[in-house]
């Protein structure tokens, strides 16, 4: 709808792409460095008793693979009938230790099905006769279990392969998303950033996972002070479908909630928010608390006003009745530096945003 909305001082990047788009937007990539553990976990989604600990081990053994790519040159970890030696050295370095376990550390997920199969082993080997036995310096044989975690290894070869995530997983030379607004942090000259993410479709939950994972590079980087002396607004338009999401089954529950935490303490580090919707009622009531200024245009749905009524101590039911009524470019301001609601008209923008639909009349004429 903001395409057209443009000067020197906007900067416009697209992920995936797009129907219509702005002239000099940018196609940007989300690579899944900027992922952690949780993300994997929502996006593949290892479902059961045996999938989602042969996939947390997978991960862990690619992330030790990864910090120690001499040891490891094909990129995983072998297990089936192989010793534990050079596995057990690395594990003996404490930094090393302390890196496999961390959700942070990275891994190649291109190869996630690959180490997959290898964690369905026997925890030890077996020694011949006339010995028998368990050789605790060696893995087994496969164990068998490969065969309950098919369903995830359809579903990660699925998703790598996937248009949805595309921006995520396609290898191909496209300029980062987290660099680009690196150097739109660092021009002096750029005041508005404006990422367009219509593209990326709501298959295998990816419009929610990659909003998730670029709200909380934000946050990271405000925790660590980055916004201090240059404090930063983000609107999040349609924020019905990012707040109060949950992703996974009973065993593997992911909690989508970057936005949530800034809105809950991104002000304290110099990082605001600014959230639209048309569904008040999707907003969680943790989020709404903490809002400090409502602008409330036309709602008729009583659940709607119930939740304005509610997170606005001001407000009462005889003074909410007129929201229904509102006209056009009419708006409520409701917040702490008003005593009382406050009526207004919102004069039209000089860019009007691409919002109209489509013209039936004249099309099916």
């Amino acid at each position: 709808e903001y395409r057209d909305y443009d000067n020197n001082q906007i900067k416009h990047l697209h992920l995936s792409e797009l129907i219509l788009t702005a002239k000099n937007s940018e196609k940007c990539s989300l690579r899944p460095t900027s992922f952690q553990e949780s993300d994997f976990i929502a996006l593949f989604d290892p479902a059961g008793k045996v999938q989602g600990p042969k996939f947390r081990e997978a991960i862990k053994s690619l992330r030790l693979a990864k910090l120690c790519p001499t040891q490891f040159t094909d990129g995983y970890v072998k297990k089936i009938d192989q010793s534990k030696v050079i596995y057990n050295n690395c594990l003996s370095n404490p930094v090393i230790a302390a890196k496999m376990d961390n959700p942070l550390t990275q891994f190649d997920v291109n190869l996630l099905v690959r180490q997959l199969e290898e964690e369905c082993v026997y925890p030890d080997g077996f020694l011949p006769r006339p010995q028998s036995g368990k050789d605790i310096t060696k893995w087994g044989g496969a164990d068998g279990s490969f065969s309950h975690c098919l369903s995830l290894v359809a579903r990660i070869n699925g998703i790598l392969s996937s248009s949805a995530l595309s921006c995520v997983f396609k290898k191909e030379e496209i300029p980062s998303l987290i660099d680009k607004i690196k150097e739109f942090f660092q021009d002096n000259n750029k005041k508005l950033l404006r990422l367009d993410l219509s593209g990326i479709s709501f298959e295998y939950k990816a419009r929610e996972i990659i909003s998730n994972v670029i709200g909380r590079y934000f946050l990271n980087q405000a925790r660590k002070g980055f916004f201090l002396k240059t404090p930063l607004l983000i609107f999040l338009d349609e924020a019905h479908n990012f707040l109060g999401k949950h992703i996974g089954g009973e065993d593997a529950v992911a909690k989508l909630d970057s936005f949530e935490l800034i809105a809950k303490e991104g002000r304290k580090f110099g990082l605001n928010i600014c959230l639209a919707t048309q569904r008040p009622r999707d907003i969680t009531e943790g989020v709404l608390s903490q809002i400090g200024t409502m602008i409330v245009h036309r709602l008729t749905n009583d659940r709607d006003r119930e939740i304005v009524e509610r997170a606005c101590g001001e407000i009462d039911r005889a003074a909410s009745s007129f929201l229904p009524n509102l006209k056009p470019g009419e708006a409520a301001i409701i917040g702490s530096d008003f005593p009382i609601p406050l009526t207004i008209q919102i004069s039209e923008p000089s860019i009007c945003p691409k919002s109209s639909g489509p013209d039936y009349q004249k099309s099916w004429l």
